[in-house]
């Protein structure tokens, strides 16, 4: 059992010298929370479920006078620089006389990591976001390779901070969760825990099903063009890295396209089921293969299932208020392949007859309370080139 603060610092970690000072100088009540927040391994499971026994305890801790501002403070730490994993420029000893061997550093450096989590998990208990939930948002980006940065992930600490979120009250936390679940590669160990984080958070906020929908479609890493480009480290490629160098499309006919960049001949597009070029070197990188083929499946997925969704007579029942349809429905890589081939209208406020709406049309155009809804569910005709027979020469 750890019965001091300083047990659970680890001497070679960036986060735990940014925080030493301020926790190594608490009064005995709040040490009793932190030594709390370091029994979280005990306590949190591998699905990332917080134990019901260790929440109790922790609000209950969390009435404390300065509480609320270091859990705060330690959580802020953690959003700052490298996160947890930074390193300071030379390994320190634990005790100055008394340096530890590997095995005692690792366990010293486990122990603080979960502290780390601790404190993550205890913002979520928070009466209010007053801002935490910014950082635990940038906590939960930069551990899980959702930053345009590269940081070393941590599934542990990217899920602390998705499942505070879930917890924290207000609605900013609700529209961290909506971000990050745009953001986090569906492929991130931890995104299993944001997307339960998501629809517990949305349910308790009486979020209704199509509400729900409509904001957690993926985007699968799609940018403004409806473009993904997949390549070795420092080639440009943020959010996939792959040692083939390939580039997923999703054209304006909902169609994904999959050009292999680094084939013998030249890029070379292709179509579901995604073959490969002629004379492609295949050796080693049959898994990059694979994922680039997967992620151009998936999107496929979506682009069909969200087709399916606008396309049905529903849809027209509904309305938006434009911001909202803005930024779920026009300008997202996938959902706006469809939007933008049906017919759309909004009604300004005290307005009796609505107008045409050109989905083209810049935001700050119409105000942010005028009213989108669908006119019809058929979809226009679209141009479409196929691909040409010398792109089809695969093999």
């Amino acid at each position: 059992m750890i019965d001091s603060v300083a047990a659970l610092l680890a001497s070679d970690n960036a986060w735990s010298l940014r925080v030493r000072d301020r926790l190594n100088a608490l009064p005995p009540e709040l040490v009793a929370l932190v030594l709390h927040l370091g029994t979280t391994p005990e306590w949190w499971n591998h699905r990332h479920a917080v134990n019901g026994e260790w929440k109790r305890q922790v609000k209950a801790h969390l009435k404390t006078t300065g509480a609320d501002s270091l859990v705060r403070d330690a959580v802020r730490e953690l959003a700052r620089d490298g996160s947890f994993h930074e390193e300071t420029p030379q390994v320190l000893t634990h005790r100055a006389d008394s340096p530890l061997d590997p095995r005692t550093r690792a366990a010293v450096r486990a122990r603080t990591k979960g502290l780390a989590v601790g404190f993550l998990l205890a913002a979520g208990q928070l009466r209010a976001d007053d801002g935490v939930g910014v950082d635990l948002a940038l906590v939960g980006r930069k551990n899980s390779q959702a930053m345009d940065t590269w940081y070393l992930p941590d599934n542990a600490l990217a899920g602390a901070a998705f499942t505070a979120l879930g917890d924290l009250a207000g609605p900013d936390a609700m529209e961290h969760l909506w971000a990050l679940y745009s953001a986090v590669p569906t492929s991130t160990p931890a995104r299993p825990t944001l997307v339960r984080a998501v629809k517990r958070a949305a349910k308790r906020r009486r979020i209704p099903a199509e509400g729900l929908a409509e904001r957690t479609v993926p985007r699968h890493g799609l940018g403004p063009d409806g473009a993904l480009r997949m390549a070795p480290p420092g080639t440009g490629a943020e959010w996939i890295n792959t040692w083939t160098d390939t580039l997923v499309t999703l054209g304006a006919d909902g169609r994904v396209t999959l050009t292999w960049l680094d084939a013998a001949d030249g890029p070379v597009p292709t179509r579901a089921p995604f073959p490969l070029p002629r004379h492609y070197a295949k050796s080693g990188l049959t898994d990059s293969i694979t994922i680039a083929r997967n992620v151009a499946r998936r999107i496929e997925v979506t682009a069909d299932e969200e087709t399916r969704r606008l396309t049905d007579p529903a849809m027209t029942t509904r309305s938006w208020p434009w911001g909202e349809w803005v930024r779920y429905y026009r300008d997202h890589p996938i959902t706006g392949i469809v939007t933008r081939r049906l017919n759309w209208q909004y009604l300004l406020p005290g307005e009796t007859a609505p107008r045409p709406l050109d989905p083209r049309t810049p935001i700050d155009a119409i105000p942010a309370d005028a009213e989108v809804t669908l006119v019809s569910t058929r979809l226009a005709a679209v141009d479409a080139p196929g691909l040409a027979p010398t792109d089809r020469a695969v093999g």
